[in-house]
Formats: structure tokens, sequence, C-alpha cells
């Protein structure tokens, strides 16, 4: 549209106002979908706990529960470290090529 003009033509106002009716749809439907998001992760975090909950619950009862991460951690240290056997290192290879697998 040609808004330096101090008139515009019919064809000129009906396109924009289709393309004022175009974002205003989208501008409902980002809002629509957003909101379904929202509900979503309601509905998630209803069936669901947060893991450090979950730790604590655990911890409550004398079990520890770790993470991939801690455990991939702990397998590179004991092949790093200097004091493991030739077995200690080949099994943490393996058990280390099981959780970089998943990943």
């Amino acid at each position: 549209v040609d808004v330096d003009a101090n008139s515009f033509t019919s064809k000129e106002l009906q396109q924009a106002l289709a393309k004022m009716k175009e974002s205003e749809k989208a501008e409902r439907k980002v809002s629509f979908l957003f909101l379904k998001q929202c509900r979503v992760q309601g509905e998630v975090r209803k069936k669901f706990r947060p893991i450090e909950q979950l730790k604590e619950e655990f911890e409550k009862l004398n079990m520890k529960i770790e993470t991939d991460y801690e455990i991939m951690v702990k397998l590179i240290s004991k092949f790093n470290s200097s004091a493991s056997t030739l077995d200690e290192k080949v099994a943490a290879l393996y058990d280390l090529e099981y959780y970089v697998h998943q990943v």
C-alpha cells in the first residue's frame, strides 16, 4: 500500500484490510497454540514430579539415584585412574559405550 499518497484506491484498501484480517487470524492461532501448550505442560506437571523431588524422596529411603551423566563421569574417572586394573578399565569402557550409545 502506498502510504505517501493522499488518497487510496478501493483495491488498495481491500488489500490492506485482507492483510489485517490475515495477521489477526495468525495472532489468534499463535495465542491458541500457546494456551494449548501451557495446558499440556500443566498436565505433564501433574503426572510427573521433578527429578530433584524424586531424588529427595529416594534419599529418605536410603536409595541414591544417579543420572546418566553422573554415571558416565564416574566411568571416565575409573578409566583414567591409574589404580584401576586392565579388566576394570575394559569394563568401564563397555559400560561407557552403553551410555554414550543412548545419547
